[in-house]
């Protein structure tokens, strides 16, 4: 503080413009929106159209209203009764909860004085005298004099400035691998507590297209863990991670099922349910069910697509993640067994759970909190990223890794990683992992079995 104080005393010398001397510290965009209220988000695609218009528009301007402040985004603008121009990138999730206020972009001259606001007949008479008169009624006037936008709140008979906060011009905050992401199209089947994050954290990484399946309704007691919130209360868990994942990223395209892989299903809606997965770039189960995880092996296998798995032990003590990449690993129901003998070769049981560690119809829930399933879900994450993007080679050496978040089981401590070696698709699986040619052909007829029930046909089993 005294070395800032003796700078700016020693430029206060005399013959030095006073508008050379700075007035003082510089702030943060933080601070300075620290006390005020109304405020308008502006968007790249905002300026961009507005710096293009010589008329004046009407339109509609969307405001949240929080606690601390009001937050103003333009939504579109008419010409002569037809639309033309919309803001893509404002989610529609976002506009469901807004508020509509009639607004009106203005082309300002450049060489004119901002209308005063002391009034709203004042304002008014100023608009006016550039040609703009505006009846009585409340709105938002946007003011766009060469590239600069200026904002208006009429309500009643005030008028107030709303402040001006432009879009986020930071460079890139992806890698360039990224942008390939946004054709993907991921399914995550389950969309409880596991499924949610990761679906939401690709949506961030530029995931464009997801397929959401889960039948499964959002009760208060899932916010533990859920990256839902109130907002979504006894909606389908589907359609509220569809609306998370459009709210981080506008741009992204959802299918949503609600359907459950092993559930009481017709056989129609099934058969049609794994043909539309198997068409995805990526499987995600999310479930923790032997059943879905077996229907969706036979999607996997048929459609050669990746698939990855994730599972929380429970106690939240750790993890498992697995991923199956077509002509690369072993087929996701070998690589299960495979993990399998890998455990039972240390002296311990991998037993995979019959239910969602949170289904609420098997009685008691198992004990995760929060941080125990988003460590698991953004190795998931990280997994599916690599996949897509694709990297080659790989980050991951290995394809399956039990992830330890405290000390007991396999885990001498927390963050005790164990990776297992699930071998090559290339490799004799029976040779590597102590299977025996009759446990390969079992594994192989139940396979063939999910696809028969499911496509209504046997399989070759060549």
């Amino acid at each position: 503080m005294v070395r800032s104080a003796f700078g700016l005393l020693e430029m206060e010398v005399e013959g030095t413009p006073s508008s050379e001397i700075p007035s003082r510290h510089q702030t943060t965009l933080g601070q300075d929106l620290r006390w005020t209220v109304s405020r308008l988000a502006v968007t790249t695609s905002l300026l961009e159209f507005a710096a293009t218009q010589d008329l004046p528009l009407e339109g509609k301007v969307d405001a949240i209203i929080h606690d601390e402040a009001v937050v103003y985004y333009a939504s579109h603008f008419v010409r002569d009764g037809a639309e033309v121009w919309r803001d893509a990138s404002i989610p529609n999730p976002l506009r469901a909860e807004s508020f509509n206020i009639d607004g009106i972009l203005i082309p300002w001259p450049s060489a004119a004085s901002l209308p005063t606001i002391a009034t709203d007949q004042e304002f008014r008479a100023d608009l006016a005298a550039e040609g703009v008169p505006l009846d009585e009624n409340g709105r938002v006037v946007l003011l766009i004099q060469g590239e600069v936008l200026h904002a208006f709140r009429m309500y009643g008979d005030s008028v107030s400035k709303v402040t001006i906060v432009g879009p986020d011009l930071a460079a890139d905050r992806l890698g360039e691998d990224h942008r390939s992401l946004s054709e993907r199209k991921v399914a995550v089947i389950g969309c409880g507590s596991l499924g949610s994050k990761v679906a939401v954290s690709l949506a961030r990484s530029g995931v464009g297209n997801f397929l959401l399946v889960d039948d499964d309704v959002l009760l208060a007691g899932n916010f533990v863990r859920h990256d839902l919130d109130w907002r979504d209360i006894v909606t389908h868990k589907a359609d509220g991670v569809a609306r998370r994942v459009q709210l981080v990223n506008p741009t992204a395209r959802t299918d949503v099922r609600r359907q459950r892989l092993g559930g009481q299903e017709s056989s129609g809606n099934l058969e049609g349910l794994i043909e539309v997965i198997s068409q995805c770039d990526l499987i995600v189960d999310a479930t923790s069910s032997a059943e879905a995880f077996n229907y969706l092996c036979a999607a996997a296998e048929t459609g050669r697509k990746a698939m990855i798995w994730a599972e929380i032990h429970g106690g939240g003590i750790g993890g498992l993640i697995a991923r199956h990449r077509p002509g690369i690993e072993p087929g996701p129901a070998l690589m299960r067994r495979v993990i399998e003998n890998w455990c039972a070769e240390k002296g311990i049981v991998n037993e995979r759970p019959e239910r969602s560690y949170e289904d609420r119809n098997a009685g008691i829930p198992w004990v995760a909190d929060d941080a125990d399933v988003s460590v698991i879900a953004a190795h998931a994450s990280r997994f599916a990223i690599d996949l897509l993007i694709p990297r080659s080679p790989s980050i991951f050496p290995r394809s399956a890794y039990f992830i330890g978040l405290a000390e007991g089981w396999l885990y001498s401590e927390p963050f005790h990683t164990e990776p297992v070696d699930v071998g090559l698709a290339s490799q004799v699986v029976t040779e590597q992992n102590g299977l025996d040619a009759a446990e390969v052909a079992a594994e192989r007829a139940r396979v063939i079995e999910i696809l028969g029930r499911s496509f209504g046909e046997t399989p070759s089993t060549r």
